[in-house]
């Protein structure tokens, strides 16, 4: 149901490390309403982690394609923006996004996934591996 969702809405997705199979590292953002989220929470489901940036055209596309899709579908989005908190906030509201915007606003989370591109799409299955 995953790769529907990414192939559904016209994502690509620039594989960088981690590697296929391995298990995506666990990390803690706080979310634009103020939560912090955690990616090993969402254990035991699916789950479509994408990097974007507001700056970046087919970001706002993709990730507002991500969010809708996700919804409809079932399956968890987590977008990791690398803007400000004040920024992320104003662009989720703008396209409407429902799915946690998380902000990655000094990169720590895109250094340890090697973001070199962006947007980013990463398929997780149930168990966490790429």
């Amino acid at each position: 149901m995953v790769a529907a969702v990414a192939a559904a809405a016209g994502v690509p997705a620039f594989a960088a490390p981690p590697a296929l199979d391995s298990i995506a590292p666990d990390f803690a953002l706080k979310a634009v309403d103020g939560r912090n989220v955690r990616l090993s929470e969402y254990r035991g489901e699916p789950v479509v982690l994408h990097f974007w940036a507001s700056w970046c055209g087919p970001c706002r596309e993709s990730v507002a394609a991500l969010d809708a899709l996700g919804l409809s579908s079932g399956t968890p989005v987590l977008g990791v923006t690398l803007d400000g908190i004040d920024r992320s906030a104003a662009v989720a509201a703008s396209l409407h996004l429902q799915s946690p915007t998380l902000v990655d606003a000094q990169q720590a989370v895109a250094r340890t996934y090697d973001v070199a591109q962006l947007p980013l799409t990463l398929l997780l299955d149930a168990e966490g591996h790429v």
